[in-house]
């Protein structure tokens, strides 16, 4: 890292990570498969990389760079040398159908691809029918360190792009695509630098922790926090691979991880797994989920095996620069259909369709700041305005907001039910239907009323998953709602299914439950 000019300020995310091999070249970066790599080491297999990009695909600042992997060592390498150039980093769910997949390719048109064994019939036949098909990088699936091979004569890239700077586009993160083709979300260095600073605040985020990575790498989570967050602070990151619990109790014995974010199904599965009694975990000081409502039994049983970890329920948007709110400590348990209070520097209103703001504890549409939103959709110019009104971003999210500032997401409003006038909530019915003991999981949806009942409009129907073993009739269900909720709100149909429709962010599909 010689002849690196030290700046008083960092301008960009490429800069964090030559900051941080500058000042703790040894600290470890980056554990996968059993081999951990210092930033000193993992910074040669990033200026090799950025090399191999320059040279075999031309690739410079602004020029897209796709990385088609799961969690792997060559993954965090990828990342790190395409911004060193200045190229746009585009995460590609590997999990994604065909079409999606082609959709993806043609709309980034990157310049280069990285390409996991694992998954490379799927992506060259995407990269295949692309206009312009991209230059391939292929990684072997037994790869079990962070290099990707290079020629003898590449020369390395020892520093970032002399000319990026804050509004150059770091990361374009297409979204799950549950309504329509995936929207391409463009983050922009100092976007990132806004998220980096909320993640630390939110998280109490330290140099000293050890980051357990058992989200895809193509989550927001990690691309916008933990990645960038990570070389903020110089602090290391263990990638599991997969998320099973067994595999992710002994990462976290054998390299005393810190912290442990993942998605409530996840953290179900952990609860559940017998060998959670007999793991190591004690060095394990905060566990944090989003994505989806968390079971608040799910929270009491992390909370009774991990009495001296923090638990955090985060919120954010792929379309929000940054995680908005965090729900955080005693709170978790107190209050766990709360998605918490908003940060520091983030602004929000809740708003009824007249666009007035709600009274405290009624229900509206989310809105978030204009200022706290990314600048639009990749090639599709204008469509975020669509949802910006007088400096405000509609959401879609009904949300409400109590008398001391924690705020319930009640909801998409497409999803909302009308029932002989009277509006519901399908996520007010699906957390209800959660305290259920014998209940997994639930999707809750309008369909059409008919016969008798067509007055009514819509009527609610839920979709059950029981757990494992558990024996349920719609009438237990009906009941233990009767007890909860108002008449209207009660499910009038009920049905069973032993898993619910998914896409490849793992979001519930709706429109196949109907």
């Amino acid at each position: 890292m010689e002849g690196i000019a030290i700046r008083s300020r960092l301008p960009h995310v490429a800069a964090f990570w030559e900051n941080a091999c500058r000042k703790l070249p040894n600290s470890p970066a980056c554990t996968y498969a059993g081999r951990t790599c210092s930033f000193a080491q993992m910074d040669t297999f990033v200026a090799n990389l950025a090399g191999r990009l320059r040279d075999e695909a031309g690739v410079g600042r602004g020029d897209r760079v796709a990385i088609a992997m799961p969690n792997c060592g060559a993954y965090l390498t990828a990342y790190w040398a395409a911004l060193r150039l200045g190229a746009v980093v585009v995460p590609v769910n590997i999990k994604l159908r065909a079409e999606e997949l082609a959709y993806v390719v043609a709309s980034a048109e990157p310049k280069a691809i990285f390409v996991h064994e694992q998954v490379a019939d799927a992506v060259g036949r995407a990269n295949a029918e692309a206009e312009v098909p991209a230059h391939v990088i292929s990684v072997a699936a037994e790869a079990d360190g962070p290099e990707v091979s290079c020629s003898s004569d590449t020369q390395p890239v020892t520093s970032a792009c002399p000319e990026l700077c804050a509004e150059d586009i770091a990361i374009i993160l297409y979204t799950s695509g549950t309504t329509g083709q995936p929207k391409g979300a463009i983050m922009r260095h100092e976007d990132l630098l806004f998220n980096v600073r909320n993640a630390i605040l939110a998280h109490s985020f330290r140099h000293e922790d050890v980051h357990l990575l058992a989200i895809p790498f193509s989550a927001p989570t990690a691309t916008y926090s933990l990645l960038p967050s990570c070389a903020y602070l110089a602090g290391g990151v263990v990638i599991a691979p997969q998320p099973y619990p067994g595999e992710l109790f002994d990462l976290i014995d054998a390299h005393r991880c810190t912290t442990f974010i993942g998605v409530p199904t996840l953290f179900h599965l952990v609860t559940q797994d017998p060998r959670l009694a007999e793991a190591d975990l004690g060095s394990l000081r905060l566990i944090a989920y989003s994505g989806s409502p968390m079971p608040a039994r799910t929270i009491a049983n992390l909370q009774q095996r991990f009495p001296r970890v923090a638990l955090h329920n985060f919120f954010g948007l792929t379309e929000t620069i940054s995680m908005t709110h965090v729900l955080a400590g005693a709170d978790a348990v107190e209050k766990p259909e709360s998605i918490g209070k908003a940060l520091p520097e983030i602004y929000t209103r809740i708003v009824d369709d007249a666009n007035n703001d709600v009274a405290v504890g009624e229900v509206g549409e989310l809105c978030f700041r204009r200022d706290n939103v990314i600048v639009d959709y990749w090639r599709r110019e204008g469509e975020l305005e669509d949802a910006i009104r007088d400096g405000w971003f509609h959401t879609g999210d009904f949300a409400s907001c109590d008398e001391d500032g924690y705020f319930y997401v009640q909801g998409r409003k497409k999803d909302m039910i009308i029932v002989a006038g009277q509006n519901v909530y399908a996520l007010e019915v699906e957390k209800v239907i959660l305290r259920h003991a014998d209940v997994r999981e639930v999707a809750v949806i309008g369909i059409e009323a008919t016969g008798a009942r067509a007055a009514l409009g819509e009527l609610v129907k839920a979709v059950v998953v029981p757990q494992p073993g558990a024996e349920l009739a719609e009438l237990d269900i009906k009941r233990h709602c009767a007890g909860q909720l108002p008449s209207y709100k009660v499910p009038q149909v009920v049905t069973f299914c032993e898993q619910l429709p998914k896409n490849a962010a793992g979001k519930v599909l709706k429109r196949e439950l109907r």
